[in-house]
Order: C-alpha cells, then sequence, then structure tokens
C-alpha cells in the first residue's frame, strides 16, 4: 500500500514539474535562432560608469544566459538616446540581439522578471513568400505565351493609369525589404536610391552596405515595384520612376531573422522612404515587430506586406506583419479569377485587405548585367509589389496623402472581385476586393451625386443645397435619399433633426463635398413640429425680422416665394388639410 501512494505522489511531483516547461515551449512554437534572443533593454550608469555596449554585458543580463550583445539600430522606433539625470546618472534604451548559453525559451523566461527588460523575443526565422524558386525566361518570343506578365493588365489597368493621370510614381521611394539585388543592373541602375553619403541601400543583416544578392527573390519583387522603363523588353516596374531603396535582410535564401527586419524597418523610417514593400512573413506576433511597422505608419509611410503562402485561414494562422492593422495584406489572385491555390485567405474579412495578381509574375533577372533575362516567380511575394508601385503611382498623384487615405482610396477603389480557391476552401466561398490602378488614381476625384429614393415625397435641391419633402417626425433619413460615390454624416440641429439640420456629404476620400440643409416645411425653429412656436417665427418674418434662407424657406408653405400672414395661418392650422401642403414636411 505504501508503495502504491509512493508511485502516486512521485508521478504527480513529476507532472507538475514538468508543466512549465511545456508551457514554455508552448509559448515559443515558431521556429528562431538557436542561442540568439532579441532584447528591448533600459539600463542605468551612476556617474563615471559606462552604459552597455558591444560585448560588455550586464550582470542582470548575464545571470540569464547572456554572453554578448550587439545594439541594434532602432532610433527611428524606439528613443534610444542616452539622458542624463540631475545626478549626473545615465540612462538609455537600446535594442539588442544577444548571444545565450541557456536555451533561448530558458533565456526569455528568466529575462521577463529581469528589471530594465522591456520586451523579449526569440529571434524568429522568417519566411519569403515566393512558392517556387524562379524560372529563368531566357526566349523573350515565347515569354508573353507562356508567362505572360502583364496578363493582368486587363484587371490592374496600369498602363491606363500612368496615361492618364502622367505619372510613373516619380519622386517617390519604394524600401524593398527582400534579398538584396545588383544595383547596377540596368533594370534598377537609374532608379536605385541614395543616401547623403552615396551609400545605394542598406544590409540590415550584417549592418553594411552591401546589397549583393543572395537569391532572385529581391530583384523580382523590386523589379515589380519599379524595374525601369525602356531596357528589358519584357520587364517593367508598376512605378518605373519610383526610386528603389533596396534593404538586405537575408545572409542566405533560407537565412532571414526578425532583427534584420526589425532594423530594416528602422532604416526605412530613418531614410524617409514612402512605402515599405516587405514580401515576407512569420506566424509570429512579436511585439517589437508591431512596434516597428508602427512606427513606420506614425511617420506617415505606406506598408504593404504579404499575407503568405500556406493556403490557410486567417482565424486559424495570421501571418505577420500583413495581420497588423497598420499593414496592407496582400493576396495571391490567379487567372482564373481566384486566389491562388497557396494564397492564405481571410475567412472574416477583417485581417487580410486586397488581392493582386500572384502567379507567373515576370521580373528581372539575379544579374549584374543582363537586359533579357528574366524571372518568373509566383507568390504572395510577387503580389505586394505590384500594391508597393501602385501606392507610389499614387502618392506622385497626391502627395499629400496619409497611409490611411491612401488604404481606403485601395480598398473602396477596388470594384472588381475575386474569390477563394475552391479547391482549398469548400462549402463556403469567400470574396476580396482585387485592386486597379485607374479607379485607384480616380479615387479622390470622385464626384458624388445625392438622389432621393424611389417613392419617397423626398425632393432634392440641388442649387439651393435644400432636400424637403420628408414627414414631420422622421426617423431615418436613409429612408428617404441615397449617396453615390460619397458618404454622408446628418447634423441635427439644437432642437432636433427637422429644419436647418444639416445632410453632410463627403467624397470618398473623406472630403466634405456639399452641405445640405434638410427642410420640413413650417417647422421653422428645427424641432420636427408645426406648433404655435413656428406662427410666432413665422409672423416675426412677416413683420421684416431677419431670419436665415432655411427658415424663410421652411415658412413659405404655401410656395410663392415670400412670407405672408397666409403662411401663418397655414402653419396655425397644421397645414395638413391645406391646398399646398399635403403632409406636414
Amino acid at each position: 500500500m505504501l508503495k502504491k501512494i509512493f508511485s502516486v505522489i512521485f508521478c504527480a511531483v513529476l507532472v507538475f514539474t514538468a508543466l512549465p516547461l511545456c508551457a514554455c515551449a508552448e509559448e515559443y512554437s515558431g521556429e528562431y535562432a538557436d542561442g540568439e534572443v532579441i532584447i528591448k533593454y533600459t539600463e542605468s550608469a551612476a556617474p563615471g560608469e559606462n552604459l552597455v555596449s558591444d560585448g560588455i554585458v550586464p550582470e542582470a543580463l548575464a545571470e540569464c544566459g547572456i554572453t554578448s550583445v550587439k545594439e541594434l539600430k532602432m532610433q527611428s522606433v524606439y528613443d534610444t538616446s542616452i539622458k542624463t539625470l540631475a545626478d549626473s546618472s545615465k540612462t538609455k534604451t537600446s535594442v539588442y540581439l544577444a548571444q545565450t548559453t541557456l536555451s533561448v525559451e530558458k533565456t526569455c523566461s528568466l529575462l521577463k522578471s529581469t528589471e530594465g527588460v522591456d520586451l523579449c523575443s526569440p529571434n524568429y526565422l522568417m519566411e519569403f513568400d515566393s512558392v517556387e524558386m524562379p524560372t529563368e525566361v531566357t526566349s523573350p518570343t515565347s515569354l508573353f505565351t507562356t508567362y505572360t506578365d502583364w496578363w493582368f493588365n486587363g484587371i490592374v489597368q496600369v498602363p491606363d493609369a500612368w496615361r492618364e493621370f502622367n505619372t510613373l510614381g516619380e519622386g517617390k521611394v519604394i524600401a524593398i525589404l527582400d534579398s538584396g539585388l545588383y544595383v547596377d543592373n540596368p533594370e534598377f541602375a537609374s532608379n536605385i536610391w541614395e543616401d547623403s553619403a552615396g551609400h545605394r541601400g542598406y544590409n540590415a543583416a550584417l549592418d553594411t552596405y552591401d546589397v549583393t544578392p543572395d537569391s532572385s527573390h529581391g530583384s523580382n519583387v523590386a523589379g515589380v515595384a519599379a524595374a525601369s522603363a525602356g531596357n528589358n523588353r519584357n520587364c517593367i516596374g508598376v512605378a518605373p520612376k519610383a526610386k528603389i531603396m533596396p534593404i538586405k535582410i537575408s545572409v542566405s535564401p533560407t537565412s532571414l531573422t526578425l532583427n534584420a527586419v526589425i532594423a530594416g524597418i528602422n532604416y526605412a523610417i530613418t531614410n524617409r522612404a514612402d512605402i515599405i514593400s516587405m514580401s515576407l512573413s512569420t506566424n509570429e506576433n512579436v511585439k517589437i515587430l508591431q512596434d516597428a511597422c508602427q512606427a513606420a505608419y506614425d511617420a506617415g509611410i505606406i506598408l504593404v506586406s504579404s499575407a503568405g503562402n500556406n493556403a490557410a485561414d486567417a482565424v486559424n494562422a495570421k501571418r505577420y506583419p500583413a495581420a497588423y492593422d497598420c499593414v496592407i495584406a496582400v493576396m495571391a489572385m490567379g487567372k482564373d479569377g481566384q486566389l491562388c491555390n497557396f494564397s492564405n485567405y481571410d475567412s472574416t474579412g477583417s485581417c487580410y485587405d486586397i488581392a493582386a495578381p500572384g502567379y507567373a509574375i515576370i521580373g528581372p533577372a539575379d544579374s549584374p548585367t543582363s537586359l533579357t533575362a528574366c524571372t518568373a516567380m509566383s507568390g504572395t511575394s510577387q503580389s505586394t509589389p505590384i500594391i508597393s508601385g501602385l501606392a507610389a503611382l499614387y502618392l506622385s498623384v497626391y502627395p499629400d496623402h496619409t497611409p490611411e487615405e491612401f488604404r481606403r482610396a485601395l480598398l473602396l477603389s477596388s470594384t472588381d472581385t475575386c474569390t477563394s480557391n475552391s479547391s482549398v476552401v469548400t462549402g463556403a466561398v469567400y470574396t476580396y476586393p482585387v485592386v486597379n490602378a485607374l479607379n485607384l488614381l480616380r479615387f479622390p476625384n470622385t464626384t458624388p451625386t445625392i438622389s432621393s429614393k424611389p417613392g419617397t415625397t423626398a425632393v432634392i435641391d440641388s442649387n439651393n443645397y435644400f432636400i424637403h419633402g420628408l414627414s414631420e417626425g422622421y426617423e431615418n433619413i436613409g429612408d428617404y435619399i441615397s449617396v453615390n460615390d460619397g458618404t454622408y454624416e446628418l447634423i441635427p440641429t439644437a432642437n432636433g433633426n427637422g429644419t436647418g439640420s444639416i445632410l453632410r456629404i463627403y467624397t470618398l476620400s473623406g472630403e466634405i463635398y456639399a452641405d445640405y440643409t434638410v427642410i420640413i416645411f413650417g417647422d421653422t425653429d428645427g424641432d420636427a413640429k408645426c406648433d404655435g412656436r413656428d406662427v410666432i417665427m413665422c409672423d416675426y418674418i412677416v413683420s421684416g425680422g431677419s431670419a436665415p434662407e432655411y427658415t424663410v424657406f421652411a415658412a413659405d408653405v404655401d410656395f410663392d416665394d415670400s412670407v405672408t400672414d397666409s403662411d401663418s395661418a397655414i402653419i396655425f392650422g397644421c397645414g395638413i388639410f391645406t391646398d399646398y401642403v399635403d403632409q406636414i414636411r
């Protein structure tokens, strides 16, 4: 009996001892670099003491297994400046890529309870979102029958947008966070952005300025966004006059880590990119990645990212940074009007934003000199730079518009749709907007129209900006009128939503287009009733008192273009049985 009791107790101890280890393993379930963690750390130093630098590890971090730290450049995401306090001590917040001798899980667990550590995370591995390695296309004569990179012209209408708005994206800078490219390739040479020191891009993985590619992915993606015109007759970018800011974030085709991505975003913010294009993703929702994206958005930068190629619903497995609210998430569409069978999708419509072509998209080859070779790649990686290029076109036409205005224009102008892939999703069909360049650039100039709904008594006077014909005590003006190519807001008067209430019409881009005054005949004080107070107001007008135009209009219930005693009499009698007004409205 004692043995049985001892066995039960022993098993219980084993189970409960193992639980924290299991919980820790579940918390860090994604793939990450061995022995590496990212730390946001705020430290203090007494007068005369040094702050942390490379090779110097504070005791608090050393106790968590940290053996070395390398500060990441994150000054545009967090305030990393050194602050001197009144007692001459110093404090500084930094982001470090740290090496640990303990397991990553154990180190992160210890760091979370370490004073000064604001954030810690494994150095997660991320993925480029192409589903296949590039196919080299060397026969231009067969290119447009085999791959047809611009098969989507009939849908996206990029050349039409170029012609109508006379723009190729001039003056806008697209930061391409990817595997690098050859800056002297003729497709890029004239479009590569330079900093004030003459550096043509940045290697965020190694903290150098060498962006020599380690795969064809970056060249294809950059070319789709902004390959220059007139060199390779088979390749041209969506915004061929935009500048490309190449930011290399990988050290090999399969080595792409979180530290390089956040440092790359920081570089794009610091150097004032207009758009950040990220054809990459991870399943891990990491606070430091979200903070980097939010900082870019707050700086006025449009962020675009791929939704991923796992054929998965966002409900079950969101991809980041695409799933962040400040990022435009792009799914991949094929020629058949469905999402590609590899594209992630969103059954709720609340996580991923828009679809763009993502099958067999042609871009420049991974070559320092070639004017003819191309790559054909598929993936949400290829859909993403289409949106990034369109953002450059949009900002070149509307330079003062914000990222939110671009998002609004992008989504509301995308009237064509595609559906979820029937081989991936069965038993349901989900619909997504498909980008259209021409509609996008036309969008801010679309003129709203207002009309009365058939079968109602409403009358729209667009010359005087009046609306009349509404019944006394109406509840919803939407029962009477419709607004096309715009939105509206009812602004009631202080007394109610009767005479003098304003129906404010907005353009689709959110600007005020016109204010219509709502008139209920006989209701001169705006309480949506015709009573003795209105008679008093009418008599006041008859005797020469001044009144706003809409009040005069409301008081003229017999429509003789003047306010007289007869109008007072009609209002006093509630007007219902007169020959002039068949209802109080």
